[in-house]
């Protein structure tokens, strides 16, 4: 991508009164060049059956042309017009509480004819009506797409379909399922049970499985049709967005996001995150790592929070830390939700660039700072390209299975993930999300947590990573249950008790205080503990507990050139980088010697010189001591030396250019 684009969201469509020309001379001003438009409005752009008004596009890009505006255009299939519901109401998905009732969005059947050909009408004649306007760079496919959890009859049979398809003997996939549990066993395909009756979470799962395939040949689909009139130089891209707390949080379970984003051009992401006192940088850190094992590539923040929900408004200078904690990520540009803050419905409180009165304001004046500082310095800080030797290995299917089959009220997969992810983050530890197909060996350290699902030939993929050097550490529940989630009848974890020098049949839920000591660290145990049995060489921890004293929580080996480390049980947070350090030093990969809040992100750029970002996320001023070659300080233009302190204000960050990346 040429430009760094910079932008927000716009909507004519939703403005309380005629000032597109106002506005788009404040995004010039301001110094914004990119808008995204047309995802959530169709319809205004189809009001009624096969009536089309391209008035609102029309302005928009009129505008855009006028100011020198970059223009995304969304396919706006995730939110369909009410005449629609009326008269196709099977449109509406039917989710397992019941008929989708019309008034939200991304509660369509993916799968109805009907919904089928309207979307290919209206993205036919959208994308046609736009393509040649040489504002518009690019389309957004759909908009964080969901299957709405679809259990009609008709998504149903399309499912036994492929099923039947995968299973041509009925009993072999009786036996694969272990349908013979509470006699749910089948003698005839056409007694195939409703699937929101099942008892049996490997059938559900499989069903999750298939929504997800939905999800992505439904972006698969929109993208071969919008390849037949994207012009040379014009991108596709979506917004991948996350599972989801009070914010942005985990891997997503109801998308196969690796998947489909091989349809796309570029990865787009949805980022939203805490900000004021809460702002940590972890959910932009994590989306970003996300956003790059798409596609191996940088990506474009498509949404983030300007000012956002009540309890996001940002400390000032908060915006500009957010700003350079993407760039620092890989991204190519950062979109607003939105421009302006929405006047009706149900988001009228998640704040834009502007307030309600729609007057340049401190936001408005924060970003456009901070886009003319970082014209400054933006060919030397985009793209950044990373080298990490540490990954952590994502699987969505684990993330089902663990919600198929709980552990705990406290633990699933997603905070499993980011518990490991966030102590290497607060450890200045940078890494990679891999998948199973993903290259290994590239990787000093690999983490794997909770690998709930996996079948033998992705076990002998981790054996060979470790034979050949690699330093894997896995969590507990890994290794437990095969493609179908059939767990495994061996001993726990399958085929891997040979390499760890250890394994387990017990495993139970602390009923009272237990506790483990990683070196000089005292570490609780909650949630969950398998009872390892291991030579006393290949124990380093033992459960200190009044029964299960006597087996090991922690355990690790030698395999290869390689080693294994095992942690067995869910620890708290020191205890967990106590372990990280541990097999760090073994590795031989370097800490820094500072932690939370001075965050260190880094990577290569175009001209192949290390640029590493120092943030302070905290109201906190703070110094650390720089240990490395000679490297330059870019935002206040001087030179950093070999055991110079460095110092950095609330809520600011130190950029620096040198030849080659330090641990510091």
């Amino acid at each position: 991508m040429k430009d760094f684009l910079f932008g927000a969201a716009y909507y004519d469509e939703y403005m309380p009164y005629d000032r597109i020309d106002e506005d788009f001379r404040l995004l010039k001003e301001g110094g914004f060049n990119t808008v995204r438009i047309a995802e959530s409005t169709w319809s205004t752009l189809e009001p009624s059956d096969g009536v089309f008004d391209f008035t609102h596009i029309d302005r928009m890009l009129d505008a855009a042309r006028k100011y020198d505006i970059k223009v995304i255009v969304g396919t706006p299939t995730y939110a369909i017009p009410s005449w629609m519901a009326k008269e196709y109401p099977d449109i509406l998905a039917l989710s397992p509480s019941g008929k989708c009732v019309y008034g939200a969005r991304q509660q369509n059947n993916l799968l109805n004819p009907d919904y089928l050909r309207f979307c290919e009408r209206v993205i036919r004649k959208l994308i046609s009506h736009v393509c040649d306007h040489p504002c518009v760079i690019g389309y957004q496919l759909d908009n964080e797409t969901r299957s709405a959890d679809d259990v009609s009859p008709e998504t149903q049979n399309i499912f036994l379909d492929r099923i039947k398809k995968q299973y041509p003997d009925i009993n072999e996939f009786n036996r694969e399922f272990g349908l013979s549990y509470w006699s749910n066993s089948i003698s005839s395909w056409d007694d195939f049970p409703d699937i929101r009756g099942t008892i049996n979470g490997s059938l559900h799962a499989a069903y999750m499985r298939f929504l997800r395939d939905v999800v992505k040949e439904f972006l698969e689909w929109q993208a071969i049709m919008v390849n037949e009139y994207k012009k040379p130089g014009q991108f596709i891209t979506h917004n991948f967005d996350f599972s989801w707390t009070t914010h942005s949080y985990g891997l997503h379970p109801l998308i196969d996001q690796a998947g489909t984003a091989k349809y796309m051009d570029i990865t787009g992401i949805d980022v939203y995150h805490d900000s004021g006192a809460g702002l940590d940088g972890k959910e932009i850190a994590f989306g970003s790592d996300l956003a790059r094992s798409l596609k191996k590539d940088n990506h474009i923040v498509l949404e983030t929070q300007a000012q956002g929900n009540p309890g996001w408004l940002p400390y000032p200078g908060q915006l500009r830390l957010q700003a350079y904690s993407h760039v620092a990520g890989g991204a190519v540009g950062i979109l607003y939700w939105n421009w302006h803050s929405i006047h009706n419905a149900i988001e009228s409180y998640w704040k834009g660039i502007l307030s309600h009165d729609l007057t340049p304001g401190k936001t408005y004046e924060e970003l456009s700072s901070w886009i003319r500082e970082f014209a400054l310095n933006s060919d030397k800080l985009t793209p950044i390209k990373k080298h990490n030797s540490i990954a952590i290995l994502v699987d969505n299917h684990s993330l089902t299975g663990l919600d198929e089959f709980p552990i705990s009220d406290s633990l699933d997969y997603n905070y499993i993930l980011r518990q490991i992810y966030d102590c290497l983050y607060e450890m200045n530890l940078e890494c990679d999300l891999v998948r199973k197909p993903d290259d290994l060996e590239p990787y000093k350290i690999l983490i794997v947590p909770a690998l709930y699902s996996c079948n033998d030939g992705d076990i002998d993929k981790l054996r060979k990573y470790v034979q050949n050097g690699g330093h894997l550490f896995m969590t507990f529940k890994s290794c437990f249950s095969d493609d179908e989630l059939k767990i495994y009848h061996d001993r726990q974890p399958h085929k891997m008790n040979d390499i760890m020098k250890a394994g387990y049949d017990m495993f139970t839920i602390p009923d009272e205080d237990t506790r483990i000591t990683i070196g000089d660290t005292d570490s609780e145990v909650t949630g969950w503990m398998e009872l390892l049995e291991a030579d006393e060489e290949n124990i380093w921890a033992y459960y200190r507990h009044p029964v299960w004293k006597k087996y090991a929580a922690v355990t690790h080996s030698s395999f290869g050139r390689g080693t294994v480390t095992y942690l067995g049980c869910h620890i708290d947070n020191d205890g967990l980088k106590a372990l990280i350090t541990r097999l760090a030093g073994i590795a031989r990969k370097d800490i820094p010697t500072f932690s939370f809040p001075i965050i260190k992100r880094g990577g290569y750029n175009k001209d192949g010189n290390y640029i590493t970002f120092y943030f302070n996320y905290s109201s906190d001023y703070v110094t650390f001591r720089y240990d490395g070659p000679s490297v330059h300080d870019l935002l206040n233009d001087k030179d950093i030396e070999d055991g110079q302190d460095i110092s950095i204000n609330p809520w600011d960050l130190v950029i620096t250019v040198s030849q080659c990346e330090s641990i510091c």
